[in-house]
C-alpha cells in the first residue's frame, strides 16, 4: 500500500465535516427538508431491501434486473398498504378528536378524585401541576398524529419518487461510491473504500435487524391490542413498532400512549394490556434482539444512553431513532483510521 498523506486525508475529512455543516444549515428551508427526507428514507428502505438484493445477485441476476424486480415487489406492497392499511388508519384518526376530549375528561374525573382523598395545599398543587401537564402533552402528542397522518397524505406525490432513487441506491450504488471516492487523494482510497465497506456491513446488519424488530414488535402488538379490544389497535401499534427502534427508551415511550388509551375502556383492560406488552418487550429484549442484532452495534450500554440524551436533546424522538446508526458509523470510522493509518 502506498504511504498515505495524512495532512491531505485530513483536510478532505474536514471538508466533508463542513459540507454536513452546510446540509444542516439548509436543512431549515423546507423544500430542502422535504428532499433530504425523501433521500434519507429512501436509502434506509433501499438498505433494509440489500439482502434480497444481494440474494438475486447470487442466483444469477444481473444488477438492473433484480433491482427492477424488487422495486416492482415494493409497489405492489405499497399498492397493497395503500388498499388494506391507509383507510383503517384514515377511518382510526378521524376519531382522534374524541378521545382528546375523552382523555381530558378522565384526567378531570381522576383529578376530582385524587384532590376529595388531600386537603393538604402543596399536594393539591402537585396534582394541579400533573394534571395540566399531562393534559397539554397528551393533546401535543395526539395533535401532532393527526398532522404526521395528514401531511401522509399531502406529499403522497413526492414520496412516489422513493422507488425510483431505491432503485439507484440499489443497482448503482457501487458506481456511486467510486465517484464519491475521486474527492480523496489517490493514495488514501483504497483506505476510505475498506472503510465504507465496513460501514455498508455494519450499518446494513443494523438496519436490517431494526427493522425486522419493528415488523414483529407492530404484528404482535396489534394482535395484543385486537385481543384486549383496545381502540385505534393499527396506529398504536405502528407507533410502538417505530418508537421500539430507540434502545432503552423507545419500549415505554411506545407504551405511554396503549395505557392512556386503554384507560378509556377499563384501568382492568389498561392493566391487563400493560401486562401483555411488558411480557412482548422482555420477549423482545432477551430472545429476539440478542438473536436478531446480536453484537452488530457491540456498544456499551452507557454509551448508547449517552448518544440517546445527545440525540434526543438535538433532534427529539427523530434525533434519538438515528443516535445509535451515526455512533455506529462513526465507531466504525474510528477504529478504521486508528488500524489503517496508526
Amino acid at each position: 500500500m502506498k504511504k498515505i498523506n495524512k495532512k491531505r486525508l485530513v483536510i478532505c475529512v474536514l471538508s466533508i465535516v463542513i459540507l454536513i455543516a452546510i446540509i444542516a444549515i439548509a436543512i431549515r428551508i423546507p423544500i430542502i427538508k422535504q428532499l433530504l427526507n425523501l433521500i434519507f428514507i429512501s436509502f434506509i428502505i433501499a438498505y433494509g431491501l440489500k439482502p434480497l438484493y444481494t440474494l438475486l445477485i447470487r442466483r444469477g441476476a444481473n444488477k438492473k434486473a433484480a433491482s427492477a424486480l424488487i422495486v416492482v415487489g415494493l409497489l405492489v406492497l405499497i399498492l397493497l398498504v395503500f388498499i388494506v392499511v391507509i383507510p383503517s388508519i384514515f377511518r382510526e384518526s378521524l376519531s382522534i378528536k374524541r378521545v382528546i376530549n375523552d382523555l381530558g375528561n378522565y384526567l378531570i374525573n381522576a383529578k376530582t378524585k385524587i384532590k376529595v382523598l388531600s386537603t393538604n395545599k402543596i399536594m393539591d398543587s402537585i396534582i394541579n401541576t400533573i394534571y395540566y401537564k399531562s393534559n397539554a402533552q397528551i393533546l401535543l402528542i395526539l395533535n401532532k398524529l393527526l398532522d404526521f397522518i395528514m401531511g401522509l397524505g399531502e406529499n403522497i406525490l413526492t414520496y412516489m419518487v422513493s422507488p425510483l432513487i431505491i432503485y439507484y441506491f440499489l443497482c448503482d450504488s457501487e458506481n456511486m461510491i467510486n465517484k464519491t471516492l475521486i474527492i480523496f487523494p489517490p493514495e488514501s482510497r483504497n483506505v476510505i473504500k475498506k472503510i465504507i465497506d465496513d460501514i455498508d456491513k455494519v450499518l446494513g446488519r443494523y438496519i436490517m435487524s431494526q427493522l425486522i424488530l419493528c415488523g414483529i414488535i407492530t404484528v404482535a402488538t396489534f394482535l395484543i391490542l385486537m385481543f384486549m379490544k383496545v381502540d385505534f389497535p393499527l396506529i398504536l401499534a405502528l407507533i410502538n413498532g417505530i418508537f421500539n427502534i430507540i434502545p432503552y427508551f423507545g419500549p415505554i415511550f411506545g407504551l405511554i400512549p396503549i395505557i392512556l388509551i386503554a384507560l378509556l375502556e377499563s384501568p382492568k383492560i389498561a392493566l391487563y394490556t400493560t401486562i401483555w406488552i411488558f411480557a412482548l418487550q422482555q420477549i423482545e429484549g432477551s430472545l429476539l434482539s440478542p438473536k436478531i442484532i446480536g453484537e452488530s452495534i457491540s456498544m456499551h450500554p452507557l454509551t448508547v444512553i449517552l448518544l440517546l440524551m445527545i440525540g434526543g436533546a438535538v433532534g427529539g424522538i427523530l434525533g434519538m431513532i438515528l443516535a445509535v446508526p451515526l455512533g455506529v458509523v462513526i465507531k466504525v470510522i474510528y477504529e478504521d483510521l486508528n488500524y489503517y493509518l496508526f
